[in-house]
């Protein structure tokens, strides 16, 4: 319950109680109606928040004044604060019993709007307001416009330009950082006088930025195909207010995709910590044809075929693995070096990741020798040769046997022939350790398949380790567990909210959809179609 107390001009004094949330305005169903135009018609609403806070929202488009501060909308009000509402003032206070009252003090209408009597106006001690702005807008035209316009039809001596304002006077507030280095040069931007600077401006040095989505329809149907650059990139704003990042910019579609042709088949979108669906990525799925690009909802089932056998957990086994010097305890970075500005990992190479303990050693008929790496042929021929060369009664030393039974050693079998031999190596013992392997059929020889590693799984996101370094790997990607090269070792968003929240968050990273999307389409990036490239440059077609 809350105690009401009224302070009228005239002295009277009312008392009332009330219950639940309190109205105030100038209708006549107000919990407490106050007269006056600068009181809107249902102004604000105190609903109680604990027994000695009430919270306030402003329910008019006339800001409420709280403790002396302006243009307040929301606010938690305890003991002790005032609020003015078109000149009233209520008075947050306690009981003798310790309840929460509002004392409302009314305003005397005789006295609004009257000024202190001691005051002297301008106009009363001669000065007229009028002729000096005159006068003063006057020299602003000269000294800031005319005077600039006729320097810039002829040419002046150099001394002139000591005498004459600096261009900064027109500049209606701080210049971005992104254009500092060229900020003083006002005519590389604005390049006509009282024109909005141009698309034309920016493309001279933003040339390879494109637009922001491919269909005509909805490009038309969202207005954007008649926006500028300026429409939403803001100038003199800030040193970072031309890059606009309130995700209210992309939600205005976003959160009603049926309305756009190109968005129809997508969730929406409108908060990543209220209002982000799972992530979907892009992965490998192998079918009859051959290798497909599938987009797919990420899960824990979620697989993408690589071509590769690659456990995992076995390189990362705490005791280490068997390296040329001894054994050798991996780490993620031994393998995944990042690539320019932390976004993605250079690829993989079987000379600088692979070789120093995977060494392409065979031994054809007792002739040892290294077989080259990524050239299936090559090493076909290689074997050949080497078969060729060995004579047809070479056979490995017969070993020693503690064998107390009869025979001495078991029956080895007709030594195999030679295509047998090139076909073993492929599909048994050297290649078929770490790849996948077309295995040999009729007039068709065994081969290697070629792997199929992605430059990313999310072609409509952007993600940089860079900020997430002080992250163990482990904490996003359980690659110690994999057994299977296949496993696609993404985190999903649960993981991510972990840490990011929405803009609005007090209690996470605040994160918009430009950290993790671009906008403008741009390369491998975000919001074009899907182009399923392979980090060998190979593009796969998107499967159903």
């Amino acid at each position: 319950m809350i105690l009401v107390r009224r302070h009228a001009p005239d002295g009277a004094k009312t008392e009332q109680t009330v219950s639940g949330a309190i109205t105030i305005g100038r209708a006549t169903d107000n919990t407490i109606q106050l007269p006056g135009l600068l009181v809107a018609l249902h102004h604000l609403r105190l609903t109680p928040a604990t027994s000695l806070t009430l919270q306030l929202d402003c329910l008019s488009t006339v800001d409420v004044i709280v403790n002396g501060l302006v243009g307040q909308r929301t606010a938690v009000l305890a003991p002790g604060d005032e609020l003015q509402v078109g000149g009233h003032r209520v008075r947050v206070s306690i009981t003798e019993s310790g309840g929460l009252m509002l004392e409302v003090r009314e305003r005397d209408p005789d006295q609004a709007g009257a000024g202190d009597d001691a005051t002297t106006t301008l106009g009363e001690a001669g000065w007229r307001q009028r002729r000096p702005a005159v006068i003063g807008a006057v020299l602003v035209l000269l000294v800031c416009l005319v005077v600039p316009l006729i320097l810039r039809a002829v040419s002046p001596p150099a001394w002139v330009g000591d005498w004459m304002p600096s261009d900064r006077w027109w500049t209606s507030g701080q210049i971005s950082n992104a254009h500092l280095q060229f900020g003083v040069e006002c005519g590389a931007c604005h390049d006509r006088l009282f024109v909005r600077v141009r698309d034309e401006s920016c493309l001279q040095c933003h040339a390879a930025v494109t637009h922001h989505g491919d269909d005509a329809q909805s490009m038309h149907d969202s207005g954007l195909d008649g926006q500028t650059c300026a429409s939403c990139h803001f100038e003199h704003g800030d040193t970072h207010a031309v890059l606009p990042q309130h995700p209210a910019l992309c939600a205005d579609c976003h959160e009603r995709p049926q309305d756009f042709a190109a968005l129809r088949d997508a969730p929406a979108v409108f908060d990543f910590a209220d209002g982000h669906p799972a992530f979907r990525v892009t992965a490998t799925t192998m079918t009859e044809t051959g290798p497909q690009s599938l987009r797919a909802l990420l899960d824990e089932s979620t697989e993408d075929v690589s071509g590769l056998i690659y456990p995992h957990d076995l390189h990362l086994d705490a005791r280490g693995v068997r390296g040329p010097d001894g054994p050798e305890v991996l780490q993620c970075d031994d393998c995944h070096r990042p690539g320019p500005g932390a976004v993605g990992f250079e690829p993989m190479r079987f000379e600088t990741d692979c070789q120093r303990c995977h060494q392409l050693d065979v031994d054809v008929g007792g002739l040892p020798f290294r077989l080259p790496h990524g050239d299936t042929d090559a090493v076909r021929t290689l074997l050949e040769s080497a078969v060729g060369m060995t004579p047809v009664a070479a056979t490995e030393p017969d070993p020693v046997s503690d064998r107390r039974r009869p025979g001495e050693r078991a029956d080895r079998g007709e030594p195999g022939s030679a295509p047998d031999q090139i076909e073993e190596v492929f599909e048994r013992r050297v290649c078929a350790k770490c790849h996948e392997i077309d295995r040999a059929k009729e007039n068709q020889f065994a081969r290697v398949r070629e792997p199929l590693l992605r430059k990313t799984w999310m072609p409509k996101a952007r993600f940089t380790h860079e900020p997430h370094q002080w992250v163990a790997c482990d904490s996003c990607h359980a690659a110690s567990v994999s057994g299977d090269s296949n496993d696609l070792l993404l985190p999903q968003i649960e993981s991510c909210r972990a840490c990011h929240g929405g803009v609005d968050s007090s209690a996470s990273i605040q994160s918009t959809c430009i950290d993790c999307h671009r906008f403008h389409q741009a390369v491998d990036l975000t919001m074009s179609k899907f182009k399923g490239e392979l980090a060998n440059g190979q593009t796969l077609e998107m499967g159903q």
